[in-house]
C-alpha cells in the first residue's frame, strides 16, 4: 500500500445517498497504523462535505478493497498528516494543490 499514491475513496452521496468513488492521493501515517487523506480544497471539497455527513466508506488500493470509518484529525495527527503527505508529494505539490485545512484519518485496524 505504501508505494500505490492514491486509492480510491467510495463515499455515499449527502443529496442522492449514490456510491461516489473518486481517485484521491493518501498517505500513512508514521507508524504505518493509519491512512491520512487531505481534501485538496479543504472543508469545500465534495467528498469532505460527504464524509462529515457519513463518515462510512469504502477504499480500494492496489487491486483490494475495505470499508471503513474515516475520523477528522486532531491537531496533532493534522499536523502529521501534512508532515507524511508534504514528504511523499513534496512540498510544490502541497502548494499548488491543497488548501490544508482539515485531514481525516483512516486506522487500519479498522477495515474490513
Amino acid at each position: 500500500m505504501k508505494e500505490n499514491k492514491e486509492i480510491e475513496l467510495t463515499v455515499k452521496g449527502r443529496v442522492t445517498g449514490k456510491a461516489i468513488p473518486r481517485p484521491v492521493w493518501f498517505t500513512l501515517s508514521k507508524d504505518e497504523k493509519a491512512i491520512f487523506l487531505i481534501p485538496m480544497n479543504g472543508r469545500k471539497t465534495q467528498w469532505y462535505l460527504n464524509v462529515k455527513r457519513e463518515p462510512a466508506v469504502a477504499i480500494r488500493v492496489g487491486g483490494r478493497a475495505f470499508n471503513g470509518r474515516l475520523t477528522e484529525a486532531d491537531p496533532r495527527r493534522f499536523k502529521e498528516a501534512v508532515d507524511t503527505f508534504t514528504s511523499k508529494f513534496g512540498e510544490q505539490a502541497m502548494e499548488e494543490y491543497y488548501e490544508l485545512e482539515v485531514a481525516f484519518e483512516l486506522p487500519l485496524s479498522s477495515l474490513s
